[in-house]
């Protein structure tokens, strides 16, 4: 089928009816611009109007898919010809729609691969680097069971937390006497020297954060406006602090590739950010369990230091927390230890 020969046959057609193209077009209801590009050779009439064409050109099908005024003797041998090259057109025309299809679902396999670069490149692209005995290298990690004692005998913070606070230990509130002193916490000094210099101490600290909260991480909305983080959270059973330490302790060695599902690259990257922004190194780490849920962070530099980080989390609202920190401090003096102060952790009650 030669759709320039084609063409031209219709434009002398129209001619030889003293019709324009507008004209003619209007006549078949479609845009002069498609009768141009008829006559043209870049397109073939519809099936639909071909009937109609012919009509108005006072031509039969057969002669128009042959582009030429056909006589008796070489009309059933041109029929025959363009039954052929109607299958072989029709066949070229699906095979074209084909390739395109093909076309584009390469295309958007390819987008979908610059996506998952992209996401790898922002959510996970520092995967193989830990800080020198970061949480969990070095693994001396443990679970202990608390149980509440009765030895709690001061109202400490909000009003919400009881605590053991031995006599010795005086709760310092100026700010001139010790740096210690500020918001939300109340540090019980005991041989207290200058601001910065003293024997032993408890530091209590009280506040609330929501772990959904993905601006505290770096994780702007503004560049991801797709991301929920209550669904993602949600899908890998994270609902608190622990939740999401203990997750990255199982994961922390995660590597993706352009292949792994988008959620696990992003909630890896929030839980190995949030790990990190909230646990510094350790010599042991402790997972709270029973009675009071949360975790502690030990420090062991010789006999006469030691330090101890412990954190309770209690759950108020929909990956909402409140969270009572505890931390022992002991410069001068072999105070505390691993036992005394579990001791006084085991006395935390909440009235």
């Amino acid at each position: 089928m030669n759709q320039q020969k084609i063409g031209k046959f219709i434009q002398e057609k129209r001619k030889e009816k003293e019709l324009s193209q507008l004209e003619l077009a209007e006549k078949l209801g479609v845009s002069n611009r498609t009768i141009s590009k008829w006559e043209n050779g870049n397109s073939m009439p519809d099936y639909s109007i071909i009937n109609d064409l012919c009509k108005e050109l006072d031509i039969s099908i057969n002669e128009l898919l042959s582009g030429e005024n056909l006589t008796e003797e070489n009309y059933q041998k041109k029929l025959e010809e363009n039954i052929v090259s109607t299958i072989d057109y029709n066949n070229k025309k699906r095979n074209k729609r084909i390739r395109k299809f093909i076309i584009f679902i390469i295309l958007i396999f390819v987008i979908y691969l610059l996506y998952k670069a992209f996401i790898a490149y922002i959510y996970y692209k520092d995967n193989t680097i830990h800080e020198d005995k970061g949480f969990p290298v070095n693994q001396n990690i443990e679970t202990i069971k608390i149980q509440n004692n009765t030895l709690a005998n001061t109202i400490v913070l909000d009003e919400n937390l009881n605590i053991y606070i031995p006599d010795e230990f005086e709760l310092v509130t100026d700010r001139a006497k010790s740096n210690f002193v500020r918001d939300d916490c109340e540090p019980y000094i005991k041989g207290l020297k200058d601001k910065d210099t003293f024997d032993a101490m408890i530091l209590i600290c009280y506040n609330t954060i929501d772990i959904s909260n993905m601006e505290r991480l770096g994780i702007r909305a503004t560049i991801f406006p797709w991301l929920d983080p209550y669904s993602l959270l949600k899908k890998y059973n994270i609902h608190d602090t622990i939740d999401m330490i203990k997750f990255y302790e199982e994961h922390y060695d995660f590597k993706q590739n352009l292949f792994t599902k988008s959620d696990d690259i992003k909630i890896n990257y929030i839980a190995r950010n949030y790990t990190t922004l909230i646990l510094p190194s350790y010599d042991n780490f402790y997972y709270l369990d029973q009675d009071l849920r949360g975790y502690s962070i030990e420090y062991l530099k010789g006999k006469k230091s030691y330090s101890q980080q412990t954190e309770l989390v209690y759950n108020t609202a929909l990956y909402g927390e409140t969270k009572y920190g505890v931390s022992f401090l002991n410069h001068k003096e072999e105070y505390f230890n691993h036992d005394n102060s579990f001791e006084i952790i085991s006395s935390i009650s909440k009235r």
